[in-house]
């Protein structure tokens, strides 16, 4: 990679690591810290989230999209989790715009898909 590039790809990363956005989301996830499994249950749904969404065509979901709701429903209602979850949606807003401006911004030709 051309210095230059990865001298200022290590300009961003170090803005985004000392942004206020990413000081706060790591604040929300050591908070979490207080919650023994909690983590590790935010990430399980997640994955099946997904795996939810990439069986789409297997039939009727709504029972298996009700359980994740309800297991949603169960972990926010510790505050700590809903100020993680919006920390973290922070983060993942600035690296997608990040990453479109990135592309709008480089032209390269790619297929469509």
């Amino acid at each position: 990679m051309d210095t230059a590039i990865r001298e200022n790809a290590d300009r961003l990363i170090e803005a985004i690591r000392n942004s206020s956005d990413y000081r706060n989301y790591q604040k929300c996830e050591a908070a979490l810290d207080r919650f023994p499994g909690v983590f590790d249950q935010i990430m399980e749904l997640r994955k099946k989230t997904i795996e939810l969404y990439e069986s789409v065509e297997s039939g009727d979901l709504s029972e298996t999209t009700e359980a994740l709701r309800n297991e949603y429903e169960q972990l926010e209602k510790i505050p700590e989790v809903n100020a993680f979850l919006e920390a973290e949606e922070n983060i993942v807003q600035i690296l997608k715009e990040l990453n479109c401006d990135l592309f709008n911004a480089v032209t390269i030709r790619v297929p469509n898909i």
